[in-house]
């Protein structure tokens, strides 16, 4: 049953992405983006949370800055 869940066990972190990475992509982090884009859209349950969070990481990191609202 679901109310038997151990759910406090999971470890708690933070959201946001650090502050360490460069907003650019490297040639490999875009071919871990495309490949895991792949396995998302094909085959979702292959794909553990460890990967879906580097997918929403890489995802993220492509797109900051391209879609700007600010006037210029």
């Amino acid at each position: 049953m679901l109310a038997s869940a151990n759910i406090g066990t999971q470890q708690k972190r933070p959201m946001t992405l650090p502050k360490t990475s460069s907003t650019t992509l490297t040639e490999e982090e875009w071919n871990d983006l495309v490949a895991l884009k792949e396995a998302i859209t094909y085959r979702p349950a292959s794909v553990s949370a460890q990967k879906m969070e580097k997918f929403a990481e890489l995802m993220v990191r492509s797109l900051e800055g391209k879609y700007s609202n600010t006037p210029q």
